[in-house]
């Protein structure tokens, strides 16, 4: 199995990109239950 240096960049890209957008959903996630605790518990 050879190196393919341009398989593998791509590969990485792909995968930054959907980690990225994971944290993201889950960074908004996570705001939303803070504000909606803040709504109903304070």
């Amino acid at each position: 199995m050879a190196y393919d240096k341009e398989k593998y960049f791509q590969e990485h890209v792909s995968t930054w990109k959907t980690f990225v957008k994971l944290s993201a959903y889950g960074t908004i996630a996570v705001i939303a239950l803070v504000v909606l605790m803040a709504i109903f518990l304070v």
